[in-house]
């Protein structure tokens, strides 16, 4: 029977007639070279693939203790949230312009402040035409300062809307996912303002 080809071993690359034809080394210590490394491989592969299901795995369980901790956090929490992103899409909103009531600029705290509180009208807790920047010494200090605010909001945002604004209002009937909704909905508001003015 003829000699099969030559071929280079895969481990030491040197030319040897094969035997069969799946053979791919020239010696007996060439295969077992090749085995140790193919095992090492193996063993490593799997060890890679254990660490992936393990960090799913807890990826997971994480996901099930947060979906936990969520469902027995009172209804104030998920209020506080949506308050804080709706207040700090506001101040971002208004970034460049001055105190509602007082029209400085100064180096101080801002706030997002209610024309109308939120405790009198919290059905306009998220109303945007409701809420704009001012300065902490007007909000505070001066309850709002609502008699300087007053016409600095109409001249911002028209009467026709400052007389919606002021008129009856329905109280919504606001659930714990109607205040993760707000929450989302202003975070992406917020992060789409950032967008526009990074382009």
């Amino acid at each position: 029977m003829a000699k099969k080809p030559r071929r280079k071993c895969i481990h030491c690359r040197e030319w040897f007639h094969p035997v069969r034809n799946e053979q791919v080394v020239c010696s007996f210590e060439c295969a077992s070279a090749v085995g140790k490394v193919q095992t090492a491989k193996n063993q490593a592969d799997a060890m890679r693939a254990e660490k992936k299901r393990q960090r799913e795995e807890e990826k997971e369980q994480r996901a099930r203790q947060s979906e936990r901790r969520q469902a027995v956090k009172p209804l104030s929490y998920f209020i506080k949230k949506a308050q804080q992103t709706f207040n700090e899409f506001i101040r971002y909103r208004d970034r460049h312009l001055p105190c509602i009531s007082c029209s400085r600029h100064h180096e101080g705290q801002y706030h997002a402040g209610h024309f109308r509180t939120t405790g009198a009208n919290p059905e306009l807790r998220f109303n945007e035409d409701n809420c704009h920047r001012q300065c902490s010494p007007c909000n505070n200090h001066l309850s709002g300062n609502l008699i300087a605010y007053r016409p600095a909001l109409i001249a911002k945002i028209g009467q026709e809307r400052f007389d919606a604004l002021m008129g009856p209002h329905e109280l919504p009937k606001w659930k714990r996912d109607d205040y993760i909704r707000i929450r989302d909905e202003y975070r992406a508001k917020l992060r789409q303002l950032k967008q526009q003015e990074a382009a």
